[in-house]
């Protein structure tokens, strides 16, 4: 089933994705803008956590910028920055803000809810999996995968950290195994780097840069990846 957001197409290209907060996103410039194609916006890194200031945020971003956003609120155990309150409610407020909703697999006490709340405002959903320590045997990193697909997650996305070459190795091979099923994979990590650009070669279909913070260990900013993406000649 073909995937759209907005005007893209998802699979034709692969699309550079930036994370902003409430502290900066004021700060991006044009030259920025043209170096990525979707706004991540990972409230768990944002400095006032009032539901009205995060509406208000994300207001601001699709009123004044042409770009998809991706709503993201971060566990703490799940890699995010700080302790969110009320999560659910936090993201049932701005899923209609949004153009795609990020949430972790195992987050399993909201996601059936999460789902529901993107099928009724018609919202892509990443079912996400993040490991900073390690990169799990690919026979749990596909387990992953298929509680993602059967838990109803429109695009899968696999984070872990890579501590050697044949970590790499394994997330280019899962990379492969799943290239015609939307499955966004990265190695985070010095050692991961190269998956940033060849996992999208190979077809995954969002890859993520920095656009003034890291957000991840290892990543390179969006005009570097938009700039090597050209070299390629895969954008």
């Amino acid at each position: 089933m073909e995937m759209f957001i907005r005007d893209y197409r998802i699979g034709d290209f692969p699309l550079i994705s930036g994370a902003l907060t409430d502290r900066d996103y004021q700060l991006v410039d044009n030259d920025i803008l043209n170096t990525i194609d979707i706004i991540e916006l990972r409230v768990d890194m944002f400095s006032d956590l009032d539901p009205a200031h995060v509406k208000n945020v994300f207001k601001e971003l699709r009123d004044n910028f042409s770009k998809p956003i991706i709503a993201t609120v971060r566990d703490i155990k799940e890699g995010g920055e700080k302790e969110v309150p009320n999560r659910l409610e936090m993201y049932k407020g701005i899923i209609p803000l949004s153009d795609v909703v990020d949430l972790e697999i195992n987050a399993d006490d909201i996601f059936p809810e999460i789902k529901k709340v993107c099928r009724l405002f018609k919202k892509i959903l990443i079912g996400s999996y993040h490991n900073f320590n390690e990169t799990p045997d690919l026979q749990k990193l596909a387990a992953i995968v298929d509680k993602g697909r059967a838990a109803g997650a429109d695009i899968i996305k696999i984070a872990v950290k890579a501590n050697s070459r044949h970590d790499l190795m394994d997330i280019f091979s899962l990379a492969m195994d799943h290239r015609d099923m939307q499955l966004i994979t990265i190695a985070m990590g010095e050692k991961g780097l190269p998956s940033r650009i060849l996992t999208p070669v190979i077809g995954s279909p969002i890859t993520y840069g920095y656009i003034h913070t890291p957000s991840a260990p290892g990543q390179f900013s969006v005009a570097e990846v938009m700039s090597i993406f050209k070299k390629l000649k895969i954008r």
